[in-house]
């Protein structure tokens, strides 16, 4: 019995370890988003690569393009495009 409570213990302590580390990963990524078009496509192979958007404001930012890009519509936006990117760090 004293066994068994000392290996639930271990245990306990493991998993509420590694929930508190999942839990300060997830509040980490903050998600941000940035309005402006589209001012230059950058397609490597296999549709990986980077888009560069000119905001408002003037300034550009580029973006990485990956297998987890969502684009809505379904399609790649064309140059001077507005769109509005969702992003996180």
């Amino acid at each position: 019995m004293k066994k068994f409570v000392k290996h639930a213990i271990i245990l306990s302590a493991i998993f509420a370890f590694l929930f508190v580390i999942g839990l300060e990963i997830t509040l980490a990524q903050q998600s941000f988003t940035y309005l402006g078009s589209v001012a230059g496509i950058n397609m490597g192979a296999f549709s990986r690569g980077n888009i560069s958007v000119k905001g408002d404001k003037g300034d550009i930012m580029n973006f990485a393009v990956g297998r987890k890009t969502v684009y809505i519509p379904s399609r790649l936006p064309g140059i001077g495009e507005r769109v509005k990117v969702s992003y996180y760090f």
